[in-house]
């Protein structure tokens, strides 16, 4: 799977998550993107540098504010790169999520290729999530794949 299918993959599936569902992206090294969908907004979190060993450039922290990202506030204890999305949403709002988060993972955190990628996704009742749709990466458990 190359980026551009991974986005599109990864729109379908954002716009099936159920309210009260949660949806994490990670690779190896602590480098995650984290969704959140519950009735009215569509949250999602990218892993700043206080989870980091190497961390993200400015030159890369400046793409992520110019896709719409807000940096971390480590004042607020707002660790991570967040984006927040209300429902109703514009017609190309989950693809430009979808869009942004290839671009965070594969820019700002170097992933090199989606397949380096894990995917898990659950409900607030423990119910895993159909995530066929992201194709090999989905229902890995990314904890397993993630080295601090």
């Amino acid at each position: 799977m190359n980026w551009d299918a991974f986005v599109q993959a990864l729109a379908r599936c954002l716009a099936e998550l159920p309210s009260r569902a949660t949806l994490v992206i990670a690779a190896t090294g602590n480098r995650y993107v984290q969704f959140q969908q519950f009735d009215i907004k569509l949250s999602a979190e990218l892993t700043g540098n206080y989870y980091l060993p190497q961390p993200i450039s400015e030159s890369a922290a400046q793409r992520l504010r110019d896709l719409g990202w807000t940096a971390p506030a480590l004042h607020h204890e707002i660790e991570n790169w967040r984006r927040t999305l209300t429902w109703p949403l514009p017609p190309n709002g989950l693809l430009d999520l979808a869009r942004s988060a290839a671009l965070g993972l594969r820019d700002a955190l170097g992933v090199a290729s989606p397949e380096d990628l894990r995917a898990a996704g659950w409900t607030d009742f423990r119910r895993a999530l159909d995530l066929s749709v992201l194709g090999p990466i989905a229902n890995r458990d990314p904890a397993r794949h993630t080295l601090n």
